[in-house]
């Protein structure tokens, strides 16, 4: 973390309104270019932007002001802002995907019977998973966690959280490869 960035932590945690409020601006700029970046890079337009720089800057500050933020003088601010706006994005493209497959399971309902409905076959190898390794994954593919968070949120540690996603992984591939067979 440079001093720039201390600076702008220490800011967004003041009291007085006019560091608050610069701090604001600055950090709102910041955000904006990473978002810029990351949405257009990812099946994203430029009116998706300003609603996503808006939930991270407000996501952001809470987490300095209420403490959770901690902070890294090895890492610098922009990379910590760079996850979260990656983690934001991630979760509205997953709720757009969601919704684009209930309008699309809607209209097929219409057309087929429901005996013909059967578990995709992604999703019936997920089933055969264990409910950590469930868990796990969910919360990493599918709601956007970091690692991080999600060592967190289950009680174990970075690196225990890493190990298990691996061996989730390979556990998922194994189970695919012999259904193939």
């Amino acid at each position: 973390m440079t001093s720039q960035d201390l600076t702008l932590y220490e800011d967004l945690c003041s009291e007085e309104p006019r560091r608050l409020e610069a701090a604001t601006r600055l950090l709102t700029r910041r955000v904006k270019t990473i978002a810029l970046r990351i949405v257009m890079g990812n099946s994203g337009a430029r009116s998706d932007v300003d609603d996503l720089v808006q939930d991270t800057v407000l996501a952001v500050w809470q987490q300095m002001k209420s403490g959770r933020y901690e902070v890294r003088h090895d890492t610098p601010l922009d990379a910590y802002l760079t996850a979260v706006v990656r983690n934001k994005w991630l979760k509205t493209l997953h709720k757009r995907s969601t919704i684009a497959l209930t309008d699309l399971s809607e209209s097929i309902a219409d057309e087929v019977p429901p005996e013909h409905y059967r578990l995709s076959s992604l999703e019936e190898t997920f089933a055969q998973l264990g409910q950590a390794c469930q868990q796990l994954l969910r919360l990493f593919y599918w709601e956007g966690y970091t690692l991080d968070e999600i060592a967190r949120r289950i009680g174990i540690s970075m690196d225990a959280a890493k190990m298990r996603k691996f061996r989730c992984m390979l556990r998922l591939e194994e189970i695919l490869r012999t259904k193939k067979q």
